[in-house]
């Protein structure tokens, strides 16, 4: 859809999580397409070899400076400890799958003068 997005990972949480204890991740649109002010979206952020997951319920709306994400999707101490599972030879692997809404297009309908003449057309 020619979006451009970004994940955006704090390992020492927001100043809104509940301690610095929490990884925070989020999930922006920085491109929209042209003439585009908002983009919706449903989205699943997930660390595959843990296996935690994370997706948006409904369709979301991504805009200018606006990223939507978890302030606490994990407790820091487990994503660095050995037996957590998340790190694989030391590296962090994030998965985001996006499934961006469009809008339905009015669907055209003929006007009933040209159903008739169509009529008029076929029976001659």
């Amino acid at each position: 859809h020619g979006h451009v997005w970004t994940v955006t990972l704090y390992p020492r949480g927001t100043p809104e999580s509940k301690d610095d204890d929490q990884v925070a991740i989020f999930l922006g649109c920085v491109s929209p397409v042209k003439g585009m002010v908002e983009v919706k979206a449903n989205y699943r952020i997930r660390i595959p070899s843990s296996g935690k997951s994370f997706r948006s319920r409904q369709k979301r709306v991504f805009g200018p400076r606006k990223s939507l994400g978890w302030k606490d999707f994990a407790n820091r101490s487990e994503v660095l400890g050995d037996q957590s599972g998340f790190l694989v030879d030391g590296n962090l692997t994030v998965e985001v799958d996006i499934q961006v809404a469009q809008d339905r297009l009015p669907t055209w309908t003929p006007s009933i003068d040209v159903a008739s003449d169509w009529m008029k057309l076929l029976d001659s």
